[in-house]
C-alpha cells in the first residue's frame, strides 16, 4: 500500500533554522506572511552553529570614529578579500549591520559586558577596526528562535529537505521528510530561503572524530547540493576555510586568542607570524592557518599559542569565557592538565570547511543578489551557504536582508502555485527509501562512505593542491557517486545521514572542480595550487561560477568587478 503524503502550503519555506534562517523568517512574519521553518534539529531555540552560544559578533555600530562607519569598512573590502567579493551584496550587508544589531538587542540579547556595562570590542583577522563585540552569547540563539515562535512561525523539527521543486525557472516548494516519524511532506511555497549552513565533515581532523568539528557537524552542504541540482549558480566553491585549534580538539576560540593578544610560537620559541603578515597574529584567518602550515613544512613544529605574557585581568576574562563557544572546552583543558596561564598550548590545523574562505564578506556557495535572491526566481539564500558571509553577524544580516527580499517578492506573485506532480514526488521518495532495502551483504555504511570522501579531500583537495591531485580526486568522487545506491540505512536516522553524506560528496566534487579551474593561488590556505603558487591579478581577479551541466559540473568565470547577479538569467 503506497505511503500517504502530507501536504502543506505556505507563503515562505525556510530550510535551516539557524541564525540565518530565523533572521530571514522574522521580517517575512512581520510583513504578515505565513512562514514554515524546516529544521533537522530538535529545538529551534538551540539549533544551528551557535545553538549553545557564541562569544563574538562583528558589526558596525556608528559610535563616532571614522572606522566605525559602513563607508570605512567597505573601502577596505577589496584588500580584505583579495579582490574576490561581490561589492554590491557585501556593501548592502555592511550598511544593514547597525540596524540588525539593534533589532537583535530588542529581542533580549545583551551585547554589553557586565564588568563596565558597555560594549567590549576587539580587533582581529585583518579587519581595519575593533568590530567584534566580545560578549556572553550563551542565549543568543534562544532569543532569536523565540522571536520566530512569538510571531507564530511554524516549525517542522527533525525534518530534512530532500529536494527543492522548480518549474519553468521558478521555485515553488520542497519535498521533506521527518526522520523520527517517517512522514513525507510536500511543501508548496511562493518563496524558499535556503539557510542550512556551510559544508562540514568534509575532511579529516586532528582528533579523528568526524563530529568533533570546528563548526556545526550537522551542516553538510544540503542547501548547496539541492540548489545545484535545481540549476542554481554557485561561486567561490574552491575556497576553503580552516582554523587553529588546540591539538586534538576542534573547537572555536581563535578569535578570542588573537584579539586578546596571544602569540603563536614555534618549537624554538620564535614568534613567527610577522614573517608572513605585517599584522602578525591579527592577520586574516587564512593567512594565520597558512603560516602555521608553512612552519610545519619548515620543520619548525610543534606550534603553540602563548598567553603567558598577558595581564591577569585578560587571562581571567579568557578563562571565564572559555565555555561560551564550546561548553566542553574547560573539561578538555582540565583532562589534558593544560594551563594557558603557565605554559604554551600546542595547536594544530582544524578540518576544512567550505564556507567563507578565511576572510570576511566572501562566502562560498549560492550566488545571490542584493536582496539575497539566487539565480532561480523565488529562491533565496543566506548565511554560510551564500556567496557573501561573515560569521554569525553575516548570517544574521544577510538572513534579515533575504527576509526583507522575500517580503517584497511574495506580494508580487500572482498567488497561485503549480500543482505537485505526485508521480515525480513518489519517485523521489522511492529512490530515498530504497536505502532502507539494501541487502546487508552489499550494503555500505554512511560512515565508511564519508571516511572515503574525507580521505580523498585531505589527500588531494586540501590546503595544498595541484592539477594531477585534483583530477584524481574527481575520478574518486565520481566513482563514489556511483556507489551511493549501495548505501544502507538501518533506520530513518540513518536515512537522514545518507542524504547528508550525498551532499558532502557532491560539495567535495564542486570544490575540486572549481579549484581545478582557478589556475593560481589566492588568500593563503584557502586556495593554494602548488603548480600555480602565485596570485595572478591580471587573469584571475574573477569569480569561478559552478553550475550543473548535461554531463556534470561546469565552470564559467565572471570579472570580480561585476556583481554576481550579472551572471543571472532569471525568470521573474
Amino acid at each position: 500500500m503506497p505511503q500517504k503524503w502530507n501536504s502543506l502550503d505556505t507563503d515562505v519555506l525556510v530550510i535551516g533554522g539557524g541564525v540565518a534562517g530565523c533572521m530571514a523568517a522574522i521580517p517575512a512574519l512581520e510583513a504578515g506572511l505565513s512562514v514554515v521553518v524546516c529544521e533537522k534539529g530538535k529545538v529551534l531555540d538551540h539549533c544551528g552553529s551557535v545553538g549553545c552560544g557564541v562569544d563574538h559578533y562583528l558589526t558596525i555600530m556608528e559610535s563616532g570614529p571614522e572606522w566605525d562607519t559602513p563607508e570605512f569598512l567597505i573601502k577596505h573590502l577589496p584588500k580584505l578579500t583579495d579582490g574576490i567579493v561581490d561589492m554590491a551584496v557585501a556593501s548592502r550587508v555592511i550598511h544593514e549591520m547597525p540596524k540588525v544589531v539593534r533589532k537583535i538587542e530588542s529581542f533580549g540579547v545583551n551585547f554589553k559586558d557586565p564588568r563596565f556595562n558597555d560594549y567590549y570590542r576587539l580587533r582581529s583577522f585583518g579587519l581595519p577596526g575593533t568590530y567584534h563585540i566580545n560578549f556572553d552569547g550563551t542565549e543568543f540563539k534562544k532569543h532569536i528562535g523565540q522571536r520566530v515562535r512569538k510571531l507564530k512561525g511554524s516549525v517542522l523539527t527533525r525534518t530534512m529537505a530532500v529536494q527543492i521543486l522548480v518549474e519553468d525557472g521558478r521555485v515553488y516548494g520542497a519535498i521533506v521528510f521527518n526522520f523520527r516519524t517517517g512522514e513525507w511532506t510536500v511543501v508548496r511555497a511562493k518563496a524558499v530561503v535556503l539557510a542550512a549552513g556551510e559544508v562540514n565533515r568534509i575532511s579529516l581532523n586532528a582528533s579523528g572524530m568526524a563530529f568533533d568539528s570546528w563548526h556545526c557537524p550537522y551542516n553538510t552542504g544540503d542547501s548547496q547540493a539541492m540548489a545545484y541540482n535545481a540549476g542554481a549558480l554557485l561561486t567561490n566553491m574552491e575556497f576553503v576555510e580552516t582554523t587553529i585549534t588546540p591539538k586534538g580538539f576542534s573547537a572555536q576560540g581563535l578569535n578570542a586568542l588573537v584579539s586578546e593578544g596571544a602569540h603563536f610560537i614555534n618549537k624554538s620559541g620564535e614568534r613567527f607570524m610577522f614573517k608572513y603578515d605585517e599584522k602578525g597574529e591579527n592577520a586574516r584567518r587564512a593567512v594565520i592557518a597558512d603560516a602555521v602550515i608553512n612552519e610545519y613544512l619548515l620543520d619548525n613544529g610543534p606550534i603553540y599559542a602563548d598567553c603567558r605574557h598577558l595581564p591577569e585581568d585578560i587571562l581571567d576574562h579568557m578563562e571565564a569565557t572559555l565555555q561560551i563557544d564550546r561548553y566542553t572546552m574547560p573539561a578538555f583543558y582540565e583532562q589534558k592538565a593544560l594551563n594557558f596561564r603557565e605554559e604554551p598550548i600546542e595547536v594544530s590545523i582544524s578540518e576544512l570547511s567550505i564556507r567563507r574562505s578565511g576572510v570576511y564578506f566572501r562566502g562560498s556557495g549560492l550566488a545571490v543578489d542584493t536582496d539575497g535572491q539566487t539565480s532561480i526566481s523565488g529562491l533565496f539564500a543566506a548565511g554560510d551557504c551564500a556567496s557573501v558571509s561573515g560569521g554569525i553577524a553575516g548570517a544574521a544580516v544577510l538572513g534579515h536582508v533575504a527576509g526583507e527580499g522575500v517580503a517584497s517578492f511574495v506580494p508580487k506573485t500572482n498567488g497561485s502555485l503549480p500543482q505537485i506532480d505526485m508521480e515525480t514526488a513518489d519517485a523521489i521518495r522511492e529512490k530515498a527509501m530504497k536505502h532502507m532495502e539494501v541487502e546487508k551483504e552489499r550494503g555500505l555504511s554512511w560512515k565508511a562512505y564519508e571516511a572515503e570522501i574525507r580521505q580523498t579531500v585531505n589527500d588531494y583537495i586540501g590546503v595544498r593542491r595541484n592539477e594531477a591531485g585534483l583530477r584524481h580526486a574527481l575520478q574518486t568522487l565520481h566513482a563514489l557517486a556511483k556507489r551511493e545506491t549501495d548505501l544502507k540505512a538501518d533506520d530513518l536516522h540513518g536515512l537522514m545521514r545518507i542524504h547528508e553524506s550525498s551532499s558532502i560528496r557532491l560539495n567535495a566534487e564542486l570544490m575540486a572542480t572549481a579549484a581545478l579551474a582557478r589556475d593560481e593561488s589566492r588568500t593563503g590556505s584557502s586556495h593554494y595550487r602548488m603548480d600555480h603558487p602565485d596570485t595572478d591579478e591580471t587573469n584571475w581577479k574573477k569569480f569561478v561560477i559552478v553550475q550543473k551541466g548535461s554531463e556534470g559540473a561546469e565552470t564559467t568565470t565572471l570579472s570580480a568587478s561585476e556583481p554576481l547577479a550579472a551572471a543571472f538569467a532569471r525568470k521573474n
